[in-house]
């Protein structure tokens, strides 16, 4: 639960409870999810991010791998680090994820690539990214959003730099690009780590097209 904890956006009294905890059951999660609904989370919002052209396409699994990425990048030689993050990732597949197929894949997956034996925060940051893009490629031959396929990412529109014309991606680039494309956000009870430079809040933002976030 440490993992969660420090980097899901809790009231405090609910960080200091899950601080105490060492396991957390189902019955725990639940809780902590009721405990939460007041904590000025958004209510009745769309998430445009991962929105779908038809209800049953994209989602929550999009927002899934969004929230994993941001929370491994976010914690690179940082408390509690991408390594702890990672395996805090895989106990929440293995406990709590109610796809039981997709629970599957991830395990075996997690295995053959021996996600628990990494030690370094990089290391798991690229894992975690090369698992999710073997997770596209099983996926591209199935029937899914035909405006949103599955591609391995980052693209080359995105990031010309992270692949050649072989398809053959820079480990470096890529680690890079990840480092700046997932980003930690304001929240309810002040502002987060940031993995690259902050913009002026006077600025104008930017409207990031849908089709650039996974």
């Amino acid at each position: 639960s440490s993992g969660i904890n420090a980097e899901w956006p809790l009231r405090p009294g609910i960080k200091k409870g899950l601080d105490k905890a060492t396991t957390l059951t189902n019955t725990d999660w639940v809780a902590v999810m009721e405990d939460a609904a007041d904590a000025g989370f958004p209510r009745n919002s769309t998430f445009l991010g991962c929105k779908g052209s038809k209800p049953t396409t994209r989602g929550y699994t999009c927002g899934l791998w969004i929230l994993f990425h941001t929370m491994l990048t976010s914690c690179y030689k940082a408390s509690p680090g991408s390594v702890s993050v990672l395996r805090a990732i895989h106990g929440y597949v293995d406990s709590f994820f109610t796809c039981s197929y997709c629970r599957n894949h991830f395990l075996s997956m997690s295995e053959q690539m021996r996600l628990l034996s990494i030690t370094d925060d990089q290391t798991a940051i690229l894992a975690f990214w090369e698992a999710h893009n073997q997770v596209n490629h099983r996926l591209s031959t199935e029937v899914h959003d035909p405006y949103f396929p599955k591609v391995q990412f980052p693209p080359r529109s995105l990031c010309a730099k992270c692949s050649d014309d072989a398809g053959q991606f820079d480990s470096d680039q890529v680690f890079g690009f990840l480092m700046k494309h997932y980003r930690r956000v304001e929240t309810p009870f002040g502002n987060t780590r940031v993995t690259s430079r902050r913009k002026n809040k006077k600025s104008k933002k930017k409207k990031v097209p849908t089709a650039t976030l996974r």
